[in-house]
């Protein structure tokens, strides 16, 4: 096995000069370190990397293959190199609101490893379940899940998620598991915002239904709760009520069925143009982050 990477760049330095004195001084190694380190690289591989002459070494195929992966290999880490010491460069502040539950829920992992990649850039988090105005409230940013109305804003789209239609195991031995959307329509519904018109969608088929409103509140925690206490059903991110899904403590209806519009997760900012650093940087951590932890695979 390889020792180091010194010991790569050591054995693709004596590859392109040619000889190990030209590739110490290279290096700023002795030519007898040089030497050595060459004679345990091909000791540890079992492999003659280089024939020797008295004037030159001459490369082996073993050593053809190995300067490929070298470079590679090499190449790689340069590039993380790259990246760590622009990250260490980025500085400043980053303004950002998001709303409370996915702050709590989600967002709030994403920013603590942000925090460790970038450590030079002060994030100040504003969770708050308004629609608030970024620009007349100065902030750099907002993270926003649902259907985007109209902007002037940019939005990038970080992640897909899907809503959920849920209800306690209680509650549905009380009414009955809906076997169809409209089924929904006499059920107790537990609505976020004033969105009581749900509509579905099966293959072809695209079915909407009004909700009857038995509680509703413009935070989606509080209609969580009041789905957990069994009095009626709710149509909540699947992020959201993850832990509950898998619990036991809520069960999902129609999972069949798609609820619609689609949803995804946003990165909302003024404009493209003269992007703060620490802008750029967080959207594009937290794309990276959410291809590693998907947002409706995550438990709260």
């Amino acid at each position: 096995m390889l020792d180091s990477l010194d010991e790569l760049r050591l054995f693709l330095a004596v590859y392109e000069e040619g000889t190990i004195r030209a590739a110490a001084q290279r290096l700023d190694l002795t030519a007898a370190g040089g030497s050595k380190k060459l004679l345990a690289l091909e000791h540890r591989l079992g492999r003659r990397l280089f024939n020797r002459t008295t004037r030159k070494l001459s490369p082996t195929a073993d050593a053809e293959k190995l300067q490929r992966f070298a470079r590679q290999i090499l190449d790689g880490v340069m590039e993380v190199e790259r990246t760590f010491s622009e990250a260490q460069d980025v500085s400043g502040s980053l303004r950002i609101t998001a709303s409370a539950t996915f702050a709590q829920g989600y967002l709030a992992r994403v920013l603590s490893s942000f925090l460790v990649a970038y450590p030079k850039v002060v994030v100040d988090l504003h969770p708050t379940d308004q629609i608030v105005d970024v620009v007349a409230k100065g902030f750099d940013l907002a993270i926003r899940h649902g259907v985007l109305a109209d902007s002037s804003m940019i939005a990038q789209r970080i992640s897909d998620s899907r809503r959920v239609i849920c209800g306690a195991p209680g509650y549905w031995d009380k009414v009955g598991v809906p076997r169809l959307p409209r089924d929904l329509s006499s059920l107790d519904g537990l609505i976020v915002g004033k969105e009581a018109n749900w509509s579905l969608s099966k293959g072809g088929s695209q079915q909407s239904i009004k909700i009857k409103r038995r509680f509703e509140s413009s935070q989606a925690e509080v209609v969580r709760q009041m789905a957990l206490d069994g009095h009626g059903i709710a149509l909540l991110a699947d992020w959201h009520v993850k832990p509950d899904l898998v619990s036991g403590r809520l069960v999902e209806a129609l999972p069949d069925w798609n609820v619609e519009p689609n949803v995804g997760v946003y990165a909302v900012y003024p404009s493209r143009e003269n992007m703060a650093p620490p802008v750029r940087a967080f959207i594009e951590h937290f794309k990276e982050w959410a291809t590693m932890h998907p947002i409706e695979a995550e438990v709260i």
